[in-house]
C-alpha cells in the first residue's frame, strides 16, 4: 500500500485538488449558503416595551399604640393589598375594544373572490385591499387591467390562464 501512494503521489495530489475545486464551486453556487456576518453575530432581540411606574400610594397610618390597623391587619399586610396592580391603564379615556374579527371588514354587497379557480385567499385579500371585490368588477377587466392586477398579484400569466375574466362573468350572472 505504502508503495502505490509513492508511486502515484501525484495522481492523488490531483485527486485531492480536484475535490477542493468541486466543493468549492458548489459552495459558491449555493443560494442557501449564510453570509458569514450572519454566522458570526445572531440577531439582537428586541427589548420588550417597559411598563409605566405604577404611583406611589402610602400605606394606612398604624394606630397610635403600633397595633392592628381599622381593617385588623398589620400595617404591612394592609399595604401590600392596597397597592395598585401596575397593568392597569390610568388613561382618562379607555382604548376601544379591539374588534373580534381582526381581518378587514366585508361589507354585504362583496362577493367570495376564492370561488374563481386559480383564485387564492392572499390573491383575494389583495385584491380586496386594491378594491376589487366584486365579481362583476373582474368580468369588466380590459386586457391593461388584466396585466396591471397580474403584475401586482405577481400571478405570472394566471389571470388570462384560468380565465378570471370568464369565470366572473359565469358567477355575477348566477
Amino acid at each position: 500500500m505504502l508503495w502505490l501512494v509513492w508511486h502515484m503521489w501525484v495522481l492523488l495530489l490531483l485527486a485531492f485538488a480536484g475535490g477542493v475545486i468541486a466543493g468549492w464551486i458548489l459552495r459558491s453556487r449555493s443560494d442557501d449558503a449564510p453570509e458569514p456576518a450572519a454566522i458570526a453575530a445572531p440577531a439582537a432581540a428586541p427589548e420588550p416595551e417597559a411598563a409605566p411606574p405604577a404611583p406611589h400610594v402610602p400605606a394606612p397610618e398604624p394606630k397610635a399604640d403600633g397595633g392592628e390597623t381599622a381593617a385588623g391587619n398589620s400595617p404591612r399586610v394592609a399595604a401590600a393589598f392596597s397597592a395598585p396592580e401596575p397593568s392597569v391603564s390610568r388613561d382618562p379615556e379607555p382604548a376601544p375594544a379591539p374588534a373580534a374579527d381582526p381581518s378587514p371588514a366585508k361589507d354585504a354587497a362583496s362577493d367570495d373572490l376564492t370561488a374563481i379557480k386559480g383564485l387564492g385567499p392572499k390573491a383575494a385579500e389583495k385584491l380586496t385591499a386594491a378594491g376589487v371585490t366584486r365579481f362583476s368588477q373582474i368580468a369588466g377587466w380590459k386586457a391593461a387591467d388584466i396585466e396591471k392586477y397580474d403584475e401586482a398579484l405577481n400571478a405570472r400569466g394566471r389571470i388570462a390562464r384560468d380565465d378570471w375574466v370568464g369565470q366572473a362573468k359565469a358567477l355575477s350572472k348566477g
